[in-house]
């Protein structure tokens, strides 16, 4: 099978390192990759934006799986206009991308299908925000509506820090809507599955906060997250993952792909913050890095909406980790190269992924002992930023 994966992230190197592994995939390309991909695959240097262009190259190139992670080519509309053109495309239509991009949609969603969230409302008047704030009271997350990434989220503790957030935020003529919710107490967790718009198909979680190590020049992530016990997966996939495709099946906006959901593990338990319709960075890193066997059926059966016959996913023993080095993406190809082997070779365990022009580079790890572990990691980023920072 000729397989394209579209993309430029961490993720697509994680991605396509564990695709190379299948006895389905004769040739892997992805469009528009990075240095750490072309040691897997071959890079097409074509912009996940250029949707003609990328249909143009399937049709060339005899292409027979694409798979979408690239935000910007799902919101423009690749998947619809690839399977519109007789390509079998991994990941959500226009209609699905909703639950990420739409911070309002996703919550009136949540709401509508008893999935449980916090307390929200939105606005695109500030009078009304601010009294808003003296019903849900304090602290509070405030957001816009469109928040990819966590970009522009404000936790507001005081009255002051949330009108200031407020007015920022619906200051700007074309500012839209924003999203206020309650801050909610408990443990941050992620949780990820593959779905054909039907049933769900688990994979697992991890957390952003595991030892100390990871800070926000460094963040990082560990998978399992080790406060999710088999009761809690259960009631993650059954409270809100069936749910939440179900319901978009019944809203005729088919959720298909990969779909992951950052969760607050309150004392009610389970709790949906938002949603992420593709492959999450850095967690992707660290979950490839445990999942045993092949990955291409799975995905293959999203498209064909067969994931009914599938079992469980196998894992391996040890949990896996990830640090992030970011850079300013303008280091030079041969000292980044140069820099991950030296990682790489002093520590046959440590796997690094690359981003387009090495803006992230995800160190990772596997291991049971968790502290180990941290050493190897730690280890392995220093002499990375070694070599980086030589002259």
């Amino acid at each position: 099978m000729r397989v394209l994966v579209i993309g430029d992230g961490a993720r697509e190197h994680a991605l396509c390192w564990k695709l190379v592994e299948s006895p389905l995939v004769d040739e892997l390309y992805c469009a528009p990759g990075g240095d750490g991909v072309a040691v897997v695959a071959e890079c097409v240097p074509i912009s996940p934006s250029a949707l003609q262009t990328l249909l143009s190259y399937c049709d060339e190139n005899d292409i027979e799986f694409v798979i979408v992670d690239s935000l910007a080519a799902i919101e423009n509309g690749l998947v619809d206009m690839l399977n519109r053109n007789g390509y079998p495309a991994f990941g959500p239509d226009m209609g699905g991308v909703k639950l990420e991009i739409s911070k309002s949609f996703a919550k009136e969603f949540c709401q509508r299908r008893d999935i449980p969230s916090p307390r929200f409302a939105c606005f695109e008047n500030s009078d009304a925000a601010m009294r808003f704030l003296d019903e849900i009271g304090l602290p509070v997350v405030i957001q816009p509506d469109r928040a990819v990434d966590r970009a522009k989220v404000a936790i507001c503790r005081t009255r002051a820090d949330a009108e200031a957030a407020i007015a920022a935020r619906l200051s700007k003529p074309d500012a839209g809507a924003i999203v206020i919710e309650e801050f909610l107490d408990g443990e941050e967790i992620s949780y990820a599955v593959i779905t054909d718009g039907n049933v769900v198909l688990p994979l697992t979680s991890t957390t952003p906060r595991w030892d100390g190590e990871a800070t926000p020049s460094r963040p990082g992530c560990l998978s399992p997250a080790p406060a999710v016990t088999p009761e809690i997966e259960r009631e993650i996939v059954e409270r809100i993952f069936t749910p939440t495709v179900e319901g978009m099946k019944a809203e005729r906006r088919m959720a298909k792909g990969l779909l992951s959901a950052r969760i607050m593990l309150t004392p009610e338990g389970p709790k949906v913050l938002d949603y992420k319709v593709r492959l999450s960075d850095p967690d992707w890193q660290a979950i490839v890095l445990r999942l045993q066997g092949d990955l291409m059926p799975a995905l293959v059966s999203s498209y064909d909406e067969m994931l009914y016959r599938f079992n469980p996913f196998r894992w391996h023993d040890e949990a896996a980790a990830v640090l992030v080095i970011k850079t300013d993406g303008t280091l030079d190809s041969e000292k980044v190269a140069t820099a991950v082997d030296a990682a790489e070779i002093a520590d046959s365990d440590i796997v690094v992924f690359q981003s387009y022009q090495d803006r992230e580079l995800g160190v990772t790890a596997g291991g049971k002992d968790l502290d180990d572990m941290r050493k190897r990691l730690r280890a392995a980023a220093e002499r990375i930023e070694q070599v980086l920072q030589a002259s």
